[in-house]
């Protein structure tokens, strides 16, 4: 190695190594060396950072992050997924099962635990990938549980307006739910390619999955085929069936599976018995007190304590063992007691459990067990609309808690059980808003995502008195008793920039006041976002000003933006039809009812004195029935109409989405040509400016020898040149030390290449620093327009917008 030899010679071979080390990096034909050694390093990180949004480099989220990206709890903190994956084998085959054709990814970790080998398929006919082989990765490497994996994919995509456009005139959901297919390899759900891959780019398992990805189907039969009986092996089918399962020790759980877990799938309750509970409220709009227990049913009351408190025993975590036939069975003897005693039930059942006055639904909620909250509701254990000590619904004590949220399952109880909570209000005339405030104040997090998820069923609704019509009427602007504030005045006192901007696209009245004569407008928080809010209705179709909106709101995730589209069209489409109050009402349509009975009664009691007056009866009955038909089929197609118009706004708000999307990817397609197009530009100048016939080396291109430019080429040591480039050792022997060149030689290369690279950041400095170029620039618009350079700024703004308006 280098250690003989005296130290002028060393600091030589040192030097000449870090030149041509540097060369090797970031050599560019027809470029000076310098430029390679400065502008090239810059152009270079950012041409790197440009090609980290491209799918080929994509996955460069930093792993410690991932925590924060599924909804839940008790996550650990990974380590380096990369570390982890670097030593994982992947393997992309062709492979059938159920006579379909798959893109199969085979990956095998290097991890004593992993099950391997992991399968990840892509469906050949439509690319479809399924996204819960994908997330099944970290489940094996202990990243996140099944649970947690399951909400994400009910949170995220199940009930995710995104996924759910109409596709030639018909509802088409973008993605298949195959999670109870018997086939252990197609089970799960599946998403179309562009969603997967920006999942997989979510959670850094891009790099993992690349092969997949990048694989065209068009290449489907030059891939090697996979043995699918080899997928059925004993092995896989004894992890998968339970009989087949090794004997554990009783007190040992085994780890859950996709596969294991109980579907959810519990049975709604029917609209009319909702809208019955909804309706037979005495207290509207507020929700029915407790329930008081009469001293004369202590009995029947402790065995309903007693049976409710077997259920919450265990705090909810086998709420999903217990079927609506358990639970009635359960009950059926109160019941039998009751009717014995002719007591209401709900009298001795819908009973208060704790001191608050919470009743069993009011705990199944908070649990967010949705067989419990459907069995209570469906066996009439307890009401819909019934309160707490404090007037609060169930649909309240859900929201104060994660576990509906961590579970995935909210917008199902919302949508089949809990929605006639929306439109009553508690003790003190709190609405739900009001309430999703208050938690925000400790958990922004969570109050953003359920009043997420409420405003995408309301918008999403195609009945009146369930849609944006209610909320904006009955809910947006309603006053508390306390002082009479509305949710935005609690949204503008706490700060909370997010539920601001939301509530004023809601129409929520900034101008109201309170008991205390305070507006909304006058706090800070909702000034600044009506500005905000201002200037951005001023360009709405521009994704910078977008962007610019999201950075001001702190939010800048895609579903973010999303919502904000969908309310936008939304509270556009209620401005349109506002006009028509009728709209969105969905029409009852009775069963056409026979009119043999009439006719038999006319014919038996028919008299010759009478004859002419039956006939203009049954004349009468006829066209009664006619006009009855012709009412109902007008109100099946106002029906049909409304739903197109639910269908129709969610159409919209993703078209409008996909578009804002798509110009992103565009501006920044033509901001990297521009771009390059300056580099190549500069690199043509400088190799004009520096091109003389010492520096002409031959090079092959396209089979032909060329003479190009090489500005290193008069200063290369063959010796330890051909050393380096082939990766060899470089010893300080006597023909080595004899080639190189004197010491003061080399001093005035690297003296040369430091001024032109000082040279070179000073212009870098001047290309980013804008303040001289803009000072120039506003005295050329002042001495042209007349204005004054303090006013140019304005003057352009008002330029900008108007001809971005015309656009």
């Amino acid at each position: 190695m280098l250690s003989a030899g005296p130290p002028h010679v060393l600091s030589q071979i040192y030097l000449y190594y870090y030149i041509v080390q540097q060369r090797r990096q970031f050599t560019i034909t027809n470029l000076f060396f310098p430029l390679t050694f400065s502008l090239l390093v810059q152009t270079y990180y950012s041409k790197l950072l440009a090609a980290m949004e491209s799918p080929q480099l994509a996955s460069n989220t930093t792993t410690d992050s991932i925590s924060s990206q599924l909804y839940g709890t008790h996550i650990k903190t990974p380590a380096n997924l990369a570390m982890v994956f670097k030593g994982a084998t992947s393997t992309v085959y062709l492979a059938l099962y159920s006579e379909h054709q798959f893109i199969q990814l085979s990956i095998s970790l290097a991890t004593a635990s992993a099950e391997l080998p992991l399968l990840v398929l892509r469906r050949v006919e439509d690319s479809y990938i399924n996204i819960s082989q994908m997330l099944h990765v970290l489940v094996v490497l202990n990243y996140f549980s099944v649970e947690q994996v399951r909400a994400f994919i009910n949170n995220e995509v199940i009930s995710n307006p995104q996924y759910l456009p109409v596709q030639n005139g018909l509802i088409a959901p973008l993605y298949t739910d195959l999670s109870l297919e018997k086939l252990p390899e197609v089970r799960g759900v599946w998403v179309p390619y562009d969603k997967a891959v920006s999942i997989a780019v979510k959670f850094d398992l891009y790099k993992l999955l690349r092969k997949l990805f990048l694989v065209d189907v068009h290449d489907y039969d030059k891939l090697p085929k996979f043995d699918t009986a080899s997928a059925s092996s004993p092995r896989v089918t004894a992890k998968r069936s339970p009989e087949n399962a090794p004997e554990e020790s009783p007190t040992k759980k085994r780890k859950p599976s996709l596969a294991m877990l109980p579907p959810v799938s519990v049975k709604p309750l029917t609209h009319a018995m909702l809208e019955a509970a909804l309706a037979s409220n005495p207290n509207s709009p507020s929700l029915i007190p407790p329930v008081v227990p009469d001293d004369n049913n202590r009995e029947i009351v402790s065995k309903v304590k007693a049976q409710f408190s077997e259920i919450f025993k265990s705090d909810g975590k086998g709420s999903f063992l217990y079927t609506l036939e358990e639970i009635s069975t359960r009950f059926a003897p109160i019941f039998e007691k009751c009717t014995a005693a002719n007591i209401n039930s709900l009298s001795v059942l819908d009973i208060p459990l704790d001191l608050m006055g919470r009743t069993a639904l009011h705990y199944a909620a908070t649990l967010a067990s949705a067989n419990l909250v459907s069995s209570f509701i469906e066996l009439k254990l307890c009401s819909p609309v019934r309160g707490d000590n404090n007037g609060e619904s169930a649909l309240v004590a859900s929201i104060q808690v994660t576990n509906s949220m961590e579970k995935g399952n909210f917008s199902t109880m919302l949508n089949d059980w809990l929605w006639p909570c929306l439109w009553l209000f508690d003790n003190k005339h709190q609405s739900i808003l009001h309430h999703l405030i208050l938690v925000g104040v400790n958990n922004f997090k969570s109050a953003k995502f359920y009043l997420s998820k409420i405003l995408e069923w309301v918008i999403s609704n195609a009945d009146k008195t369930k849609n944006l019509f209610s909320l904006c009427e009955k809910v947006i602007n309603a006053k508390e008793n306390q002082d009479g504030s509305t949710a935005l005045h609690w949204a503008g006192n706490n700060e909370m920039k997010w539920f601001v901007f939301l509530l004023l696209e809601l129409n929520a009245d900034p101008e109201v006041p309170n008991k205390l004569g305070v507006k909304p407008i006058d706090f800070d928080c909702v000034k600044q976002v009506s500005a905000i809010r201002s200037k951005y209705k001023q360009n709405l179709s521009s994704s910078q000003a977008t962007k610019l909106l999201l950075e001001e709101l702190d939010a800048d995730d895609d579903s973010d933006e999303f919502l904000l589209l969908l309310v936008q069209t939304g509270v556009e489409f209620l401005a349109k039809l506002s006009p028509f109050r009728s709209v969105g009402v969905l029409e009852e349509i009775p069963e056409s009812a026979s009119n043999d009975n009439t006719k038999q009664e006319l014919n038996s009691s028919a008299s010759h004195s009478s004859k002419i007056s039956n006939s203009i009866q049954e004349l009468l009955a006829s066209t009664n029935q006619e006009f009855e038909k012709v009412i109902n089929a007008k109100k099946a197609e106002i029906n049909n109409l409304n739903n197109e118009l639910r269908d129709a706004t969610i159409l919209t708000a993703n078209n409008r989405f996909v578009i804002k999307k798509v110009a992103e990817k565009i501006n920044s397609i033509d901001s990297l040509k521009l771009q390059l197009a300056n580099v190549n530009e500069k690199l043509q100048m400088l190799n004009s400016e520096g091109a003389n016939g010492d520096n002409q080396i031959s090079t092959q291109e396209d089979g032909k020898e060329v003479e190009v430019f090489d500005a290193d080429a008069p200063f290369i040591i063959q010796p330890i040149y051909e050393k380096l480039m082939n990766n060899e050792t470089v010893e300080a022997t006597p023909e080595l030390l004899e080639s190189l060149p004197s010491v003061n030689t080399l001093k005035a290369q690297l003296a040369a290449y430091e001024e032109l690279n000082s040279n070179l950041e000073k212009e870098a400095e001047c290309l980013l620093d804008y303040s001289a170029l803009t000072s120039k620039f506003k005295k050329v618009v002042s001495f042209c327009t007349g204005v004054n350079v303090e006013e140019v700024d304005d003057l352009l703004d008002g330029l900008l917008e108007a001809v971005e308006g015309q656009q």
